[in-house]
């Protein structure tokens, strides 16, 4: 055959152009950069997720009463400054980098102090800092595959692998989200969906597919593969449930506004401030455990610590009366704000689907179901949907999270009018409108 392109007939209908060697060379980087990618991703995020919930947080809750418990954040947020400080690490931000990274592949993620930054992470994580595994998760996939393509495209003998380093990026990156979230689906589609407001990075598809399939199931494998919020009810979905979607939209979307407007003030003041860094770290860290403390006084429990998926599942399960509902609402905004306005590392999902589902609870108690929790998991998909300016991944969550496929409906109204009403505002500073 003297080229590529040829015409092929296949049950009569002639395919005019078909570019054989480019799908054939798609095939083998799947196979032999994506897939192996994947699994080592997957891994990687199984040994960060043991780290930073079993070995530190799950010990120190054990072992410490509550009230020392409150007082953790204040050395998670000095921790998180010192190695900061040591390790120089300029860009504190984890899933913001990768977005950056992909849109400005020159600068790209600073590998250099790749290592300071990740322990920073288990720092404000471990010991209680109001931040979530996903956006060290996804940043972690995305410096290996970044890493790992970087390494290929230097061997000339293997053109055949060669390929632009952010779309392998995208994938580790996809990979990591697909794994600390045992949702694969959601994975891939947050990983091509979080550079763009109105739009797709969708030459990653089929990598970030296969990279986060194979992740979720080796970090399965390894780890625990019980579902995000396990629960026993098929949903069935009616007329009245939908209508009650679309109010709650538009509150999660208005609630976005304040929490994403009260994180930039916070950032701002401490960008402008003289004061020394380590005092604003201090300060972020007495404020989170002041918050614990009152919380734990108004429940029993320390309801604002950490990303908060315990209290997010508690939600799920209708454990708490209406003002304490409230009472999580209102501190994790401001818990969250804090943590990362003043400098902790870590990821804002999880605490977002926290502060949604304390939202959601609050429309199961005023509209109760036969159902319990499905306006729960609605306000975590609107949320998040409206923080992130998604329409896609937030509402596949938290199906893929429930194993129940007709949430996507409920979720998908909910996030529909979340995202009109956040008006692009974004938690990402460099996500960009469109191409």
């Amino acid at each position: 055959m003297s080229s590529d392109r040829t015409n092929l007939a296949i049950f009569g209908r002639r395919l005019p152009n078909l570019n054989i060697a480019d799908h054939w060379g798609l095939g083998v980087q799947l196979i032999t950069v994506s897939a192996p990618l994947g699994m080592v991703v997957g891994v990687a995020i199984a040994g960060y997720d043991y780290v930073v919930n079993s070995l530190l947080w799950e010990n120190l809750a054990e072992h410490l009463p509550p009230v020392l418990l409150c007082l953790m954040p204040i050395v998670a947020m000095m921790l998180t400054w010192a190695i900061i400080k040591v390790g120089k690490v300029i860009y504190t931000s984890m899933a913001d980098e990768v977005v950056r990274a992909y849109h400005s592949p020159n600068q790209g993620i600073d590998y250099r102090r790749a290592g300071a930054k990740l322990a920073a992470s288990v720092a404000t994580m471990g010991f209680g800092g109001s931040a979530g595994m996903e956006g060290a998760s996804k940043w972690l996939g995305a410096v290996i595959g970044g890493g790992v393509q970087a390494g290929i495209n230097r061997v000339g003998r293997i053109r055949l692998l060669h390929a632009k380093q952010e779309i392998t990026m995208l994938a580790g990156a996809a990979a990591g989200i697909g794994a600390i979230f045992r949702a694969p689906l959601t994975g891939a589609i947050m990983g091509i969906e979080s550079p763009y407001k109105h739009d797709l990075a969708h030459e990653a598809l089929l990598h970030g597919l296969v990279a986060s399939a194979t992740s979720f199931f080796t970090f399965t494998a390894i780890g625990s593969a019980t579902p995000y919020f396990p629960i026993k009810v098929s949903y069935i979905l009616t007329w009245r449930d939908l209508l009650v979607c679309i109010p709650l939209g538009l509150a999660a979307g208005l609630a976005s506004h304040v929490f994403l407007g009260l994180l930039a003030k916070i950032k701002s003041h401490v960008k402008n401030s003289n004061y020394p860094s380590y005092l604003h770290y201090l300060f972020g860290g007495v404020i989170l455990s002041l918050l614990a403390l009152l919380t734990f006084w108004l429940s029993g429990e320390p309801l604002t610590l950490q990303a908060g998926l315990p209290v997010a599942r508690s939600l799920l399960y209708g454990n708490y009366p209406l003002t304490i509902c409230l009472a999580i609402f209102v501190t994790k905004i401001i818990a969250t704000a804090v943590t990362f306005g003043c400098g902790g590392v870590g990821g804002l999902f999880v605490p977002s689907a926290t502060i949604g589902a304390a939202l959601g609870s609050v429309f199961d108690i005023f509209f109760p179901t036969s159902q319990p929790g499905l306006f729960t998991m609605v306000g975590v998909a609107a949320f998040t949907g409206a923080s992130y300016n998604s329409l896609l991944f937030a509402a596949v969550f938290v199906a893929e999270a429930t194993g129940s496929p007709a949430m996507v409906v409920p979720g998908l109204v909910a996030s529909c009018v979340a995202f009109v009403t956040s008006a692009g505002v974004s938690n990402s500073a460099h996500q960009q409108h469109r191409r």
